[in-house]
């Protein structure tokens, strides 16, 4: 069997029958010998009295006859009841049947014959007499006990029948109602033995049958029991094999069902892990491309800009004051990337802190409104701003949010047609920045928060693609939900859904 929580199971199953087997046998065995004994004890004490009480009634007629203790009278007695009778007079003299060691075989014989056990014939008195002392002390004590007017019964060894006895023994009255003998009745202890071995025997053999039985039984539930446990390995070994497509796909509402279902949650969630590193690296290697190439782009510039007039090619004044002025331009280009850069890194960074303090949310969108002005007049684009309160509180950096907004106001400055108006808006917990300019395709929105993602066009040809992705992850440091809706040529809102205000805010209201 290769299957070794399997084995042990049934072995283990198969040393707890055997065990089982084994106390129980021991236990029957001995309850039934002694509940065996005390019923034929019990029923020897009957029968003990019962030819007492005929020796009693015949007491007169014995007397005339050579006393109690006639030998003829009690092998007749003897013949009729089948029992080995003994008696003992008032001078301790013991009276045996006539010819009883023929009666007591053929009475053992007939007394085993119904559970054919084969018992070894009595052995055989000598012919000298058999004397009350030469009886063992327990049954003195039987008869003496008898004299006393108790009948009694005791198990003890019988010298005279070299075999372990259990004998009763019954007082016999006269016609005055004084004691003048003792019965004593006889009866083999190893019948009850053989009863008692024959009873075990078939309790052992029951228990083997019920050993076969349970053995066959524990292969079976323990192949039913360790066969999820294997389901459970090949899917483990599948996924230290980088393979977290199995699953157990075990439906049983106990432990290993639980277990099996914890597996299969871990395989899930090491296949988004594993699809989300893919996707992480995806996007590193798109990062490293992208951030390559707007690097490149302005270094080149410089460069060929500064060999031209190291290298004496440009002379004209005028031309070098123009290299030097597409220098400059280049270089706050790259610096404001890589603020840009520090910047996302920083914010992307859970451990990097953000100073939070309580704060008027309307304060930062007039201060970033009044700030967007001056980039709007370029193009004689208007901010128009509407807000629904005065007071909206709450937890967040004063800078940063001001930030988030300039991005924002920005960008859809930098979108909107000539004499344009860019609407800034607070209803309730909904901030929108609304642009009626070229807008953004349907199939560039689910990509426009993305790093260095920049649509085609004339007015985003010198963006860095860095500003709506800082943005996000403003929003997402202070809670907002933000997104973008466009209809191209005719609308374009960001919506940032903000966290609830403070009460100080709803105070202010009521107010």
């Amino acid at each position: 069997m290769h299957n070794k929580i399997a084995l042990k199971l049934t072995l283990y199953f198969a040393a707890v029958l055997l065990v089982f087997a084994l106390v129980v046998g021991g236990s029957f065995a001995h309850f039934f010998r002694e509940h065996t004994v005390d019923i034929k004890s019990t029923e020897l004490k009957q029968r003990a009295v019962r030819i007492a009480e005929v020796l009693s009634e015949n007491a007169g007629w014995l007397e005339k006859r050579g006393g109690i203790a006639n030998t003829r009278f009690i092998s007749y007695i003897n013949n009729i009841t089948m029992e080995d009778v003994w008696v003992v007079n008032s001078d301790r003299e013991l009276k045996l049947p006539q010819r009883m060691n023929h009666h007591m075989g053929m009475h053992r014989r007939m007394m085993h014959a119904d559970t054919q056990a084969q018992v070894a014939p009595l052995k055989e008195f000598p012919r000298r007499s058999v004397t009350f002392e030469q009886l063992s002390d327990v049954t003195r004590n039987c008869v003496e006990q008898a004299f006393a007017g108790t009948v009694s019964v005791a198990e003890d060894f019988n010298p005279v029948r070299e075999e372990t006895m259990l004998c009763a023994a019954a007082p016999v009255y006269d016609e005055n109602g004084a004691i003048q003998a003792a019965v004593l009745l006889h009866y083999p202890v190893q019948g009850l033995q053989s009863a008692t071995w024959e009873g075990v025997r078939i309790l052992l053999l029951s228990c083997a049958i019920a050993l076969l039985l349970v053995s066959f039984l524990s292969v079976l539930f323990s192949w039913k029991f360790t066969r999820p446990l294997n389901r459970m390995k090949e899917v483990a070994q599948k996924m230290a094999e980088h393979d977290y497509t199995e699953r157990c796909n075990i439906k049983q509402n106990d432990e290993i069902g639980a277990l099996a279902a914890t597996l299969d949650e871990l395989g899930s969630r090491l296949l988004d892990a594993d699809e989300a590193g893919r996707k992480l690296e995806k996007l590193r290697r798109s990062f490293i491309a992208n951030i390559s190439h707007e690097l490149r782009t302005p270094v080149t510039v410089i460069r060929g800009s500064l060999e031209a007039l190291n290298d004496k090619v440009v002379t004209d004044k005028e031309e070098v004051e123009q290299y030097y002025r597409q220098m400059l331009k280049e270089s706050l280009f790259l610096q404001r990337l890589i603020n840009d850069l520090l910047d996302l890194s920083r914010l992307q960074n859970t451990d990097f802190p953000i100073e939070k303090e309580n704060i008027n949310l309307c304060n930062v969108v007039q201060d970033a409104a009044r700030a967007s002005k001056q980039l709007g007049q370029k193009k004689g684009v208007h901010i128009d701003v509407k807000l629904d309160r005065n007071v909206y509180l709450m937890e967040g950096d004063y800078g940063r949010l001001r930030q988030m907004l300039m991005i924002f106001l920005d960008n859809s400055i930098k979108f909107s047609h000539e004499g344009g108006t860019v609407e800034l808006r607070l209803l309730g917990d909904r901030l929108t920045v609304t642009d009626h300019g070229s807008g953004v395709k349907q199939e560039d929105l689910p990509y426009v928060f993305e790093r260095f993602y920049k649509t085609r066009g004339e007015a985003n040809k010198n963006g860095s693609g860095l500003g709506l992705a800082i943005a996000r992850e403003i929003a997402l440091r202070h809670n907002i939900k933000v997104s973008m809706e466009s209809v191209p040529d005719e609308e374009t809102a960001v919506i940032m859904i903000l966290p609830p205000a403070g009460e100080d805010a709803e105070n202010e209201l009521r107010m």
